[in-house]
């Protein structure tokens, strides 16, 4: 088998996966009505590097916004550690399985940056956290930057599909 075939044969493969983790989404993705639940439980997932300070002010913003349901027990907010680069390349996975099973549990999740493994780096060939994320929970995210420099324009273009809910927005980093 010459290797053109080879690799219609492999890209079918992963074409025909995609296509039953899209159909499967589809048909068992109902939007969730927060409103409906009797708490919402947000998950906070620090990262590693500057992400654990990131999160640490993003947190504090968020459980300010939301005291009066934190208090109600409307709102629970729970700490998940260990997405580092250092338990991850231990584990060898973009999510290490007891950070997975604690982040399924959450019905939202704040998560900080995470180192992602480059050629040339001292960390292990693994898969990107977010990218494990993105499939474990499936969601899809696309993020653009657009930078016109002469115009002073640094922006992010984000969609983002959280279990049916699609949310759009721009974000200036100027």
């Amino acid at each position: 088998m010459n290797s053109i075939e080879k690799a219609k044969i492999h890209f079918e493969s992963l074409l025909r996966k995609q296509l039953e983790r899209v159909e499967s989404m589809a048909s068992s993705t109902q939007p969730v009505n927060y409103n409906e639940l009797d708490k919402i439980v947000i998950g906070v997932v620090g990262g590693d590097g500057i992400g654990p300070s990131i999160t640490a002010q993003a947190q504090r913003l968020l459980e300010y916004m939301l005291t009066d349901s934190v208090k109600e027990g409307r709102v629970e907010i729970h700490n998940i550690d260990g997405l580092t680069i250092e338990n991850r390349a231990k584990e060898k996975q973009g999510i290490p399985s007891q950070v997975l099973q604690d982040i399924k549990k959450c019905n939202v999740i704040l998560k900080g940056p995470t180192t992602t493994p480059r050629a040339g780096d001292a960390w292990p060939n693994i898969e990107s956290a977010n990218v494990a994320m993105r499939r474990e929970l499936d969601l899809f995210a696309n993020v653009r930057p657009v930078q016109v420099p002469d115009q002073g324009i640094d922006w992010v273009f984000f969609t983002r599909i959280l279990k049916g809910l699609t949310q759009l927005g721009t974000k200036g980093l100027q």
